[in-house]
Formats: C-alpha cells, structure tokens, sequence
C-alpha cells in the first residue's frame, strides 16, 4: 500500500486494498468494479494501466474507498478534515497516538462491526437497485444501453473466471433494469438491443444455475434465452443458449438426449460460427458416450472445419463463444471414454496449452480427464498425481462438472490400493466434504 501510495497510482491503491490480507480473503474485481459503477475489464485496466490523472476520477475513487485526505498526493474540493463522520470517526480509532496504524484495532473493529456493515451494505444495495429503476424509467440513452450490453458481455466472460455464485447479484440487478426499461416504451433499435442483452444475461443465469447443480432452473433461463434470442431473430445466440441447454443431459448420462436435442440445427447446413462448433462438440461427446467411434470423430472434425471457417472476432473466451482449447478437452473427455488414452493425453496436452489458468472450471476438468487417461494407461501413480492437482488448485470451482470429473476417475482406479490412491481418495472426501457443508450453508442443494 505505501508503494502504491509513493507511486501516485489509484489503480495500484486499488488493487493492494482489495488483496490486503485484513479482508480475511481477496475481494474480487467484479465486486469492487460494482462499488464504482463500472465493468470488470475497465477496473483491471485502471489497475494494470497508466496512473489515473483526472481529478474527478481520483476524488471518485478516494470516496469509494474512504481514503483519508491526509494520505493523498492532490488536494480534495473540500477543505482538509472534512470527511464525513463515518471516515472521521474510524481514522480516529485506527490510527494511535504517534499516527501509526494499530493492527489490533483494526482487527478488532472489524470483527465486531462486521453484522453492522452488512446490514448498511445490503441497505445500500436495494437503495441502489430503486435507483437504477428511476433512472431507467422512460426511453433510455444510448449510453446506458451500451452500458447493459458492455455488462452482459463481461459477464460472460467473468462466469468462467470467478465462481458463479459472485456473478448472481450483478446479474440480477443488470436483468431487472433490462425487465424495467422493456415494460417502457423505447426506440425499435434499442428494443432489440436490450431484449438481446437479455438473452445473454439469462444465458449467464442459466451457466450459474447449472454449475452449482440446479439442472431444472438452467433449462428454464436457457429457455427464456432462446425466447428472447427468438424474438429478436439472434441465430448465434439462439445457438449459445441451445449449448447451454446441451450441458443439461450431457451431465445427466444421457447422450441420446444430447443427439435429439441438436440433430435439427446440426443438420441444417447452417452458416460457420463458433456457436455451431460448441455444438458439434457436445455431439462428438454424445457419439462417444454411445461407443461409436466413427460418429465421435466425424463430429469432432465437424467441430474443428466449423472453428476454421468461423469469424476470428467471434473466437474468444467467455460462454458466448467457442475455442480450440474447449474443443481440445471434448475430444480428451470423447477419446478416454472410448478408451483411447494416447489420444486423450495428446488432447489434453494441446488443451492446457492454451487454456487461461485463471479460469475456475475447464482447467481443472482437462488435468482430470488427463489423469483418467493416465489410469487407462495402468500408469494410475501420476493419474492421482494430477488429479490431486487439479482439486487441491484454490482457483478451481468445485461445482457439479469438476465433481463429476474427479469421481470418474476415482471409478477408473476403484480397487487399486497404494499410498497415492489412498491420498487421493483423503484430499478428494476432504474438498468435495468441505463444498457440500458450504453449498448447504449458502442454501444450495
């Protein structure tokens, strides 16, 4: 903090407060990103970026973090000593005597106003939602309608990125000022606009909803994600919203349900689009699930010719879009289950080669399939290797794809006794023990 302060750069002030030690755990982007009024991508440029020289933009940022007048390298438009009581009454009970800072204190408020800053945090957040449906009230700006759809795009690729329940409160509260602009009368070229914005936040709704195990909740918002995409005659997210709904039997055992779900659109003959490659992917899995090998790499090539022909501005990360690592680990998870394990670990190899590590989900499941592959190949030692990796990493989501991942390699190596089985099976019941007691905490089934 003192080096971000010597510095002069609110970004780097930003970022030390939210991974300062005293939070108990890093607060994330998103999170503080909402504080301010702006997306994900623009807080991380703010943080990574040049030094923040307007004024108005520093003053804004030194409210939102109660950033005593004191400690600032410009002159604030209020006189010096004019916080406000709250931030005047704190710097009084942190700092001591000399003027230095006491931990303890600290700590010790913290932990015992915690209930209070909640209950005015949660206030504030309901005062802030009625505001946003005044503002919204009437036929909106072109910026705000920008705003939503900038929103609905850095969601989807924040749903990958952070576990999916951090994602649930903005998306609510972008989907609600979508529902309240709409019941407004608005221009027909921004109707379009929000009502596709709304296809997206449902899809997102339906990602959170599917990946903590809600499974009938998913299908209803990527069904009202189709509704919307229909209405405004979006075909790629029509597709999106179709892959989502996809996931649904691919994780219920039922690779039948998988063919009959996109059999109509694959058949079509429709325009290349990264969208349509999700979908062939999902039916390479399916083929593989039923043991036909031909089918599962017709498919995949299917997939592959579809990536290649795509749009290159389409290919990107996030759930609005389709990629070649993506593609990597559907043909590992369709090759281990056909019992190819050279072919799973070459997948494997070229899918964590290109995937983002920060991601919460895929790399996680790619290092799984590779040590199932491994445990196909009687080399079951470094299949728990990797697959104590994968679950142990504190990035990883354990929601219902990465469960499902780690008990069908520990199916593989059912039987098999030796010390890394058995420390495997330990870390395994201790991470998936310690999910369940706080998914119930947090309400989820």
């Amino acid at each position: 903090m003192q080096r971000a302060f010597a510095n002069r750069h609110i970004g780097q002030i930003i970022y030390a407060y939210r991974v300062h030690p005293w939070h108990g755990r890093a607060i994330s982007q998103a999170v503080v990103a909402g504080w301010a009024g702006i997306s994900q991508t623009q807080l991380s440029r703010i943080e990574s970026g040049r030094p923040v020289r307007d004024l108005e933009r520093l003053m804004h940022w030194v409210r939102i973090l109660r950033i005593p007048s004191r400690l600032l390298w410009f002159e604030l438009d209020e006189p010096d000593g004019s916080d406000d009581l709250l931030s005047e009454g704190v710097n009084r009970f942190f700092v001591g005597p000399a003027g230095e800072v006491s931990q303890t204190r600290r700590r010790d408020f913290i932990a015992a106003g915690s209930l209070a800053v909640g209950q005015v945090i949660q206030g504030l957040e309901h005062e802030l939602d009625l505001m946003h449906m005044t503002l919204d009230r009437g036929t909106s700006s072109e910026e705000r309608v920008t705003y939503i759809e900038r929103m609905a795009s850095d969601f989807g690729v924040q749903v990958v990125k952070f576990p999916p329940l951090a994602l649930i409160d903005p998306t609510l509260r972008t989907l609600r000022s979508i529902r309240v602009l709409l019941e407004e009368r608005q221009t027909t070229r921004q109707q379009a606009r929000l009502v596709r914005a709304s296809a997206m936040i449902c899809t997102i709704a339906g990602e959170i909803m599917f990946n903590v195990g809600q499974f009938k909740k998913a299908d209803d918002w990527y069904k009202t994600a189709q509704h919307a995409a229909y209405d405004v005659g979006d075909r790629y997210l029509l597709d999106i919203a179709l892959a989502g709904q996809a996931y649904l039997p691919t994780y219920s055992g039922d690779p039948r349900g998988v063919l009959a779900l996109l059999g109509t659109r694959l058949e079509s003959g429709a325009k290349a689009s990264p969208a349509l490659a999700w979908l062939w992917g999902f039916k390479a899995r399916a083929h593989a699930a039923l043991g036909q090998d031909y089918e599962f790499e017709r498919s995949i090539a299917e997939a592959h010719e579809m990536l290649a022909r795509s749009d290159a501005e389409l290919i990107g990360p996030g759930i609005f879009s389709f990629v070649p690592e993506k593609l990597a680990f559907y043909e590992a998870t369709g090759s281990v289950q056909l019992r190819k394990p050279e072919s799973a670990l070459l997948a494997t190899d070229r899918a964590l080669s290109l995937y983002d590590p920060s991601e919460t989900t895929e790399p996680a499941l790619t290092k799984l399939e590779r040590a199932s592959a491994f445990a196909q190949a009687s080399e079951v030692e470094e299949g728990c290797r990797i697959a104590t990796e994968a679950l142990t990493n504190p990035r990883v989501f354990h929601g219902i794809t990465v469960r499902s991942y780690a008990l069908k390699f520990d199916s593989m190596i059912r039987g098999v006794q030796s010390p890394a089985t058995r420390h495997w099976r330990e870390v395994r019941a201790e991470v998936h023990n310690a999910e369940t007691a706080r998914s119930r905490k947090n309400g989820i089934s």
